[in-house]
């Protein structure tokens, strides 16, 4: 339980991270820190633990079209959103991605939704709109291409999740996680360095302080931690983290940043969760349905 709560902690105050660092530097140089830093970390962590990242190409391959639809896009479309719209609305719409987990796996994979997992996406999709505040008169321009962003990258990462449970299962997970991260730093290090030299930034303590965190906690740490209670608890009791994350991000980012709040963020947000419940649900023992998709430990 504590490992489970550490790690919520730890997520939800990677958006806060996220919202702080884009203030003084192009949002793809905060998410190539953010994949480096963390890529830096988990190198260490299989050298120390004896492990070797792969040598083939087609692993290689594989890891990054992961990295591309799990690092590279989303953590560049968070941060570009971030500066649009809140960390808190961000992180309750970037809780969607078991949503977009289960669509990939139905569309990509051919495996079959059960009659509760299709309500549970149709909830989980109406409280995406509510909290994004679709059909609302505070939903100006800028602030909706930000939650589309964030809505976007939980799309990514459905997309990346369903690519890896096909094809970089027989990896061990913290391996896996390393080869990934090198990768997108190998995809997004060009280009970032290229837009920072173009564009400038403006650092600061805060802010530098705050990539080293997103970098090394929020994505290096952030992953050892998750792969640990996958391994002690099992998918499922970890897969718990997902309701826990907007809870924390929303709570700093009101406390800390003095974001506003409205009552749709968390009527969305209530929805979202409730969606992702009916979607992660296990058929009874006696079902001969096909398991439910979209499970975050998957």
């Amino acid at each position: 339980m504590r490992r489970l709560l550490l790690l919520a902690f730890i997520w939800g105050w990677s958006f806060l991270f996220i919202k702080v660092a884009v203030e003084g530097m192009p949002p793809v140089a905060v998410a190539g820190g953010r994949i480096a830093l963390g890529a830096a970390v988990l190198v260490g962590v299989c050298a120390a633990s004896g492990l070797r990242l792969p040598r083939d190409r087609t692993t290689w391959r594989h890891l990054a079209v992961a990295a591309l639809f799990g690092n590279v896009l989303p953590f560049t479309l968070l941060a570009w959103g971030e500066e649009r719209v809140t960390s808190a609305l961000t992180a309750v719409l970037n809780a969607s991605t078991p949503l977009f987990t289960a669509l990939a796996g139905a569309a990509l994979l051919g495996e079959r939704l059960r009659r509760g997992q299709v309500v549970g996406l149709g909830i989980g999709l109406l409280g995406v709109a509510v909290a994004a505040g679709v059909g609302g008169r505070d939903l100006a321009d800028s602030s909706a291409t930000g939650a589309l962003a964030a809505v976007g990258a939980g799309a990514c990462y459905g997309l990346a999740f369903t690519y890896m449970s096909r094809h970089l299962l027989g990896l061990p997970s913290v391996v896996g996680a390393a080869g990934q991260l090198v990768a997108g730093t190998v995809l997004l290090g060009p280009l970032a360095l290229v837009v920072t030299a173009g564009t400038g930034v403006s650092l600061t303590a805060t802010r530098v302080l705050s990539l080293l965190l997103l970098g090394v906690l929020g994505t290096g740490a952030a992953y050892v931690l998750y792969y640990r209670l996958v391994a002690d608890v099992g998918p499922t009791r970890a897969s718990l983290v997902t309701y826990l994350v907007p809870l924390v991000a929303v709570t700093v980012g009101v406390v800390v940043l003095d974001e506003s709040f409205h009552l749709r963020v968390l009527a969305g947000g209530a929805l979202i969760v409730g969606g992702i419940a009916l979607i992660s649900r296990r058929p009874s023992p006696a079902s001969t349905e096909a398991p439910p998709v979209g499970d975050p430990g998957r």
